[in-house]
């Protein structure tokens, strides 16, 4: 099945749940309020969430309550999009999109929240004139060889346009 929102589409396998929400920067708005300048446009942070399980209500932007619902041979795929201005910064320079990843770029220690067994990658980019985190939660570290291969599959679907 295609997902395809705001800019942001990819093939999600049978069996695998996924959502692109948007969700206001509550920073962008203060500035709204106070310059009156800021387009809605500008104020975007769209998420996409890829996963091996189903995906919990109420989730973070970066997998909060979903991750804790991972088994060993499971994935969660965080594609976060930042202010336009990140593009700016040197920590979404790259213009390359951070895929493939490599069972070796995953760490325990890049978890949001290092939970057990659990290993994370973040990368930033951009892509199509906008900033982006991409981050990638694996339910178990030692099945990592048969997991990542599979999240770069789908990796490999995603496409964004400004």
């Amino acid at each position: 099945m295609k997902l395809e929102a705001r800019g942001i589409s990819v093939d999600v396998p049978a069996g695998w749940d996924a959502n692109i929400y948007q969700r206001p920067d509550p920073f962008a708005r203060l500035e709204l309020r106070r310059l009156e300048q800021v387009s809605a446009e500008e104020t975007r942070h769209v998420v996409a969430h890829i996963a091996t399980f189903p995906l919990p209500e109420g989730r973070g932007d970066y997998g909060g309550g979903a991750v804790e619902l991972m088994g060993p041979d499971d994935a969660l795929i965080v594609i976060f999009e930042y202010h336009p201005d990140s593009t700016a910064t040197a920590l979404f320079s790259s213009d390359q999109l951070p895929w493939p990843l490599h069972p070796n770029d995953f760490d325990p220690n890049q978890m949001q929240r290092p939970l057990p067994g659990q290993g994370g990658v973040q990368r930033f980019f951009q892509a199509g004139g906008r900033a982006f985190c991409l981050y990638v939660a694996i339910g178990g570290m030692s099945n990592r060889t048969t997991v990542i291969p599979i999240v770069n599959e789908i990796l490999e679907t995603v496409n964004i346009v400004a």
